[in-house]
């Protein structure tokens, strides 16, 4: 193992983890400094009877939801945010609640951003955002376990015009508090259910192979998918089961805090491309190019991928006793697709809905995308559109 040499290591916001703890939602509100409060979701979470919930939760504390903001598609966008910053200003809102997957987490934050800043969210869009005040306060509450948002520094809104995903970073968007209720995840359909867990299991490997792993990370990553191996399945088969749904939220979030530290490579480049250019689910996307990717990867064994591999390989339950670095590494790949298999998901982006005709442009997209620069070895456009066909 390569001697460690530096890296910095941030820690998210509080994080509170019980059954039912969307009942204090008001009291942690209150300890926060919140007052008018902005509650912003997704049409599917409100008619599953959540928000209603939320507001039950509310009554905890003395802060008022002012307004409830819906409109959230499964891939944000920057009118999305725009208009909810516009709802913002309209009511008098000083702090945000997001209530959601992935996409209704990261809207609050990059809400967050115009409401410091104010203007157009485009005009605040760079490697990395500054703020120039306070932001607001922002509790998260996932109804999905996979993006990790709710813990990460990280937001991806989409740029429907370019027809690319943006990344916003800065420590100061991760949420103040993010609050795990299994309960919040009990209506999640199956197959959101599969998507969102291979998401979050992609975030743990790609922590694993990213050039800017370090030790903490890695202990983080692994245990997470040690999670998941054990309770993907069973969530999916049975969504009332409190254990696998509790377990399933943690890692969801241990993926979150590693790979918003060590980041991501080009699962994540490719999938975003694939989101961005051809409208196709993120979760969906990286649990068919997670296996690809890791492929790819193997040959860096300069970089020492597959002796990481092969710690995947053991967190995912294999035995590789016996086995050199390579072997292992490759039963880590198998293991990763039999487990996408054994809960419903497609093994070929063809099967997935997306276009033949859309992969050169994904490919294209894909080497611009941030998370390239973060895997080991140089990613070339035509290694990405040799990728993709082998995932189609």
């Amino acid at each position: 193992m390569s001697m460690v040499e530096w890296f910095e290591f941030r820690v998210p916001g509080r994080v509170i983890c019980a059954e039912h703890c969307v009942d204090s939602v008001g009291l942690e509100m209150d300890k926060a400094g919140g007052k008018r409060v902005l509650v912003i979701t997704d049409p599917g979470v409100e008619s599953a009877g959540l928000v209603a919930a939320l507001k039950e939760g509310m009554e905890s504390g003395s802060a008022d939801i002012f307004g409830v903001f819906t409109d959230v598609p499964p891939h944000s966008e920057v009118s999305v945010v725009q208009n909810c910053y516009q709802m913002v200003n309209k009511l008098g809102a000083d702090s945000l609640i997001s209530l959601g997957g992935g996409s209704v987490i990261d809207t609050a934050k990059a809400t967050a951003i115009v409401m410091v800043e104010g203007g157009e969210l485009l005009d605040h869009h760079s490697a990395r955002y500054f703020p120039s005040g306070r932001m607001p306060v922002h509790i998260a509450i996932p109804t999905t376990a996979g993006s990790g948002s709710e813990s990460t520094h990280t937001a991806s809104i989409a740029d429907a015009e370019q027809k690319l995903k943006l990344i916003f970073q800065a420590p100061e968007l991760t949420p103040t508090v993010a609050m795990l209720d299994p309960v919040m995840t009990k209506t999640l359909p199956p197959k959101l259910t599969a998507t969102t867990g291979m998401d979050a299991l992609s975030h743990c490997i790609e922590a694993i192979h990213s050039n800017l792993h370090e030790p903490i990370t890695d202990g983080i990553a692994l245990h997470a998918i040690r999670l998941i191996a054990k309770y993907l399945r069973g969530a999916v088969a049975d969504g009332a089961d409190m254990e696998a749904r509790t377990y399933m939220l943690i890692a969801a979030n241990m993926g979150g805090i590693a790979f918003s530290n060590a980041y991501t490579g080009i699962v994540h480049a490719l999938a975003h491309a694939c989101g961005g250019h051809l409208g196709t689910a993120h979760g969906l996307a990286n649990a068919v190019i997670l296996p690809h990717g890791m492929e790819f990867n193997l040959k860096y064994t300069e970089q020492e991928i597959p002796a990481r591999y092969r710690m995947v390989a053991e967190a995912l339950g294999m035995d590789i006793h016996g086995d050199d670095d390579i072997t292992a590494a490759r039963k880590a790949v198998d293991s990763v697709r039999e487990l996408a298999s054994d809960i419903g998901m497609p093994a070929r982006l063809r099967d997935a809905g997306v276009p033949a005709d859309g992969l050169e442009t994904a490919a294209r997209d894909s080497v611009i995308e941030g998370p390239i620069f973060n895997n080991p070895g140089e990613f070339t456009y035509d290694d990405a559109l040799d990728l993709f066909k082998r995932a189609y």
